[in-house]
């Protein structure tokens, strides 16, 4: 029998788990363990093309995180912030570098801690809803399923190394799991904020919390003590960052934070990324139901092909998304009912509460901070947990069976969309696989004994990180790695220029790109 560390007294009241007085160990029924494997199953079966063929889901950033975690082993650099501007802490690299020095430099290598921890924050939703939702292990797991078996343009996301994409999920459950210890609160967030300042929407949907729930009348001088402990721990992580910058190779090899342009702090960069027009509010909102999500859950019958995935598969079903919507609006009117009849309805079911609030804060903030465009699936992952947190707290009040049955069936058939679409990924690689074009540049450079190379950005740290080093192409517009330049520089006899554009006589090598003379 396997054994939990519980902490005492956070069970639910109607008694899924027995109280621990004495916070020691409380036996995992076996229900539980078969719900974490199923999570783990799930899990690996929507990551492994992902993460095991190379070029399925891999661009010239992930190249950039790849280069900074070798430079790293190599004593070469001392990365803390991705290569070229001041914010995102080079977090996915120093996961990277001890898995690079066991099993070598690779694609699979780079991405394997993310898989770990899409893994970790799988089973604590999973363990999370089920202790503090009251739900059963096989309800709380299909809750979840819209992060455990994520569809493949939004499990490409979470498994993208470039520059934290899906650990703000792990923030945002580590700050609820630390909501009582100021301190960790404030290492987590700190941590956490620096490297993706999504980690914050964390913290505002537990001060929300605080406010709509009252408890802080009460005590309001202890709650005013535990935010200032937070608040000068997030200054001193703050303070630290700085500095280690003085030391931190800001732009590759022998670099320092001299040679990039200084813009600011993170805070300042992030703020930067803010774009509001009043008039664009309504169309953002409309975008997020009518194009963002629908990519998000999986729903819109699109080639994957467009959500940056090399393969000539499909994902999504006409018509699915209009029926979990109206599934997702079914759950909110239920919890409503619910509410009206309970005098508990809040406390019970925080957990589930506090996971809405962070989706719904994520994505309200795409669709009122970038202009009314939606389209970049990265700025909002998070409503991922919103939707779990409102399937959970659905799930957990509704009284009626043929209601509930009703609901479990849609969230199955939506993951078997989900499934059919990753199954018909690992059919096309197994028949007739995708060769990516940036590939194909590298086989048309090896074969001409090319060594030295000057590109735009997509196609230079794509082909640098992909052959290991073994070719180097510098970037001739947004310049990541300096050392690049003065390398090509130096064998600029041997170089060449690869383009999007014709140059003179040369033929294409594929098409749209040329070998043309360096200028």
């Amino acid at each position: 029998m396997i054994l939990l560390p519980m902490p005492a007294a956070t069970v639910p009241a109607h008694g899924v788990l027995s109280d621990d007085p004495a916070g020691g160990f409380t036996r995992v029924p076996r229900g539980l363990v078969l719900a974490w494997s199923a999570a783990f199953v799930l899990i690996a079966f929507r990551s492994a093309m992902i993460v095991f063929q190379p070029q399925l889901a891999f661009h010239a950033d992930q190249g950039v995180i790849g280069l900074m975690a070798k430079h790293l082993i190599q004593g070469r650099a001392f990365p803390l912030f991705i290569y070229g501007q001041n914010y995102l802490l080079g977090v996915e690299a120093w996961l990277a570098a001890p898995v690079f020095l066991v099993a070598g430099v690779s694609v699979a290598a780079l991405k394997l801690p993310l898989l770990v921890i899409n893994v970790a924050i799988g089973l604590l939703l999973v363990t999370l809803l089920y202790r503090e939702s009251g739900l059963s292990p096989t309800l709380a797991l299909i809750a979840s399923l819209f992060f455990v078996l994520a569809p493949p343009g939004t499990a490409a996301e979470l498994l993208a190394a470039s520059g934290g994409n899906v650990e703000p999920f792990l923030y945002v459950l580590l700050l609820w799991l630390l909501r009582t210890r100021p301190v960790w609160f404030g290492v987590v967030l700190g941590v956490g904020f620096l490297h993706r300042e999504f980690t914050a929407y964390g913290a505002l949907a537990i001060v929300l919390l605080e406010l709509i729930s009252g408890r802080w009348r009460g005590k309001a001088k202890a709650e005013l003590v535990g935010a200032f402990q937070v608040l000068r721990v997030v200054a001193e992580v703050w303070l630290v960052s700085q500095f280690l910058r003085q030391w931190a190779s800001a732009a590759g090899p022998g670099t320092d934070a001299s040679m990039i342009t200084l813009r600011g702090n993170d805070l300042i960069e992030a703020i930067g990324k803010f774009c509001f027009d009043p008039g664009t509010v309504l169309g953002g909102v409309a975008s997020l139901v009518t194009v963002h999500w629908s990519r998000l859950f999986g729903t819109a019958p699109l080639p994957v092909l467009d959500l940056g995935l090399e393969s000539d598969s499909r994902q999504g079903l006409a018509w699915s998304g209009i029926v979990l919507g109206a599934t997702m609006v079914l759950f909110a009117a239920r919890i409503i009912a619910h509410a009206s009849r309970r005098a508990d309805w809040w406390t019970r079911y925080e957990f589930c509460a506090y996971l809405i609030l962070v989706g719904a804060i994520s994505a309200l903030a795409i669709a009122v901070s970038r202009c009314g465009d939606v389209t970049v699936l990265r700025y909002d992952l998070l409503s991922l947990v919103g939707a779990v947190g409102l399937a959970a707290w659905g799930l957990s009040v509704e009284s009626r069976p043929w209601i509930r049955r009703t609901e479990i069936a849609v969230l199955l058939c939506w993951a078997l969309v989900s499934g059919v679409a990753h199954a018909r990924i690992y059919s096309v690689y197994s028949h007739h696989p995708r060769i990516a074009d940036k590939i194909l540049i590298i086989r048309a450079l090896d074969a001409r004994d090319i060594r030295y190379a000057v590109s735009d950005y997509w196609i230079a740290y794509y082909i640098t990180f992909f052959t290991n080093e073994r070719i180097v192409v510098a970037a001739d517009d947004f310049r990541r790695i300096h050392s690049y330049d003065q390398e090509v520089a130096s064998h600029r006899d041997v170089a060449v220029k690869i383009s999007r554009t014709a140059c003179g006589d040369a033929k294409p090598i594929i098409d749209g790109v040329y070998f043309c003379p360096l200028d």
